[in-house]
């Protein structure tokens, strides 16, 4: 038993929605980011980002004024569906926490820390895969 449910029910929720949005987000993916456009960031790359941003916008907006909804559901959408589709919705709906919360200094913390040290992260598994650390 977890805190959100027995846990067979907690691991069905999460795996479920996360399949969905993993094969969401490599649908839009692959149909898109061979797509040219004007810009040079991967068109299906930033449709998934926005959509799921989008997404978790209405879902935590929905789910703040039903607490009858069960935490099976919550995880499902959340943690699975939208975690996989995007996890920088993960991120934002943190930082939407702190700023609803009023605090201002710690979503900008986090903020920081998620995007910025992701791409520090990133640019030192390369270096370190290169041989260069």
């Amino acid at each position: 038993m977890t805190k959100d449910g027995p846990l067979w029910l907690v691991v069905l929720s999460v795996a479920t929605g996360a399949t969905l949005g993993a094969m969401l987000r490599w649908g839009l993916t692959y149909a898109f980011n061979g797509t040219s456009w004007f810009l040079s960031s991967p068109l299906g790359t930033l449709l998934s980002n926005l959509c799921a941003a989008y997404l978790m916008g209405m879902a935590l907006a929905w789910l703040s004024t039903r607490p009858e909804i069960s935490p099976a559901v919550r995880l499902f959408i959340i943690t699975g569906f939208l975690g996989a589709f995007s996890t920088l919705t993960a991120v934002l709906g943190e930082n939407l926490h702190f700023m609803l919360n009023g605090q201002w200094l710690a979503a900008f913390e986090h903020f920081v820390m998620h995007i910025v040290g992701s791409f520090i992260a990133l640019l030192l598994g390369v270096l370190t895969i290169r041989g260069h650390l």
